[in-house]
């Protein structure tokens, strides 16, 4: 992804729920944003995908906890990090930012 622009290149998928529906779906334009920030134009991801921009951060903590060594401060990291109010926090913020974008489209 970071060698091969999703913007000229034919080998990216489309997305499935926008091809049925027209909406954009929450990672929609996350191929894009994911090359942005490859590359380190980290305003041009959050112009393609806000969501993603604010996910990603959750996510590598997330592996990287699961990385972990057995012990104490995987077991804090991973108690804190799959805790449901944090689930549940990007749940919802998943499921706000798929009616946000398409009411603004953005």
């Amino acid at each position: 992804l970071a060698r091969f622009d999703p913007l000229g290149s034919h080998w990216p998928f489309h997305c499935p729920f926008k091809l049925l529906t027209g909406l954009q779906c929450p990672g929609c334009g996350s191929q894009r944003a994911l090359h942005a920030l490859l590359a380190g134009r980290v305003g041009e991801a959050v112009g393609y995908n806000l969501f993603l921009v604010f996910a990603v951060p959750y996510l590598l903590l997330l592996i990287m906890g699961h990385l972990l060594p057995e012990g104490q401060t995987k077991t804090v990291a991973l108690r804190w990090l799959e805790h449901r109010c944090v689930v549940g926090f990007y749940i919802v913020s998943f499921s706000v930012w798929l009616v946000v974008r398409n009411i603004l489209h953005i």
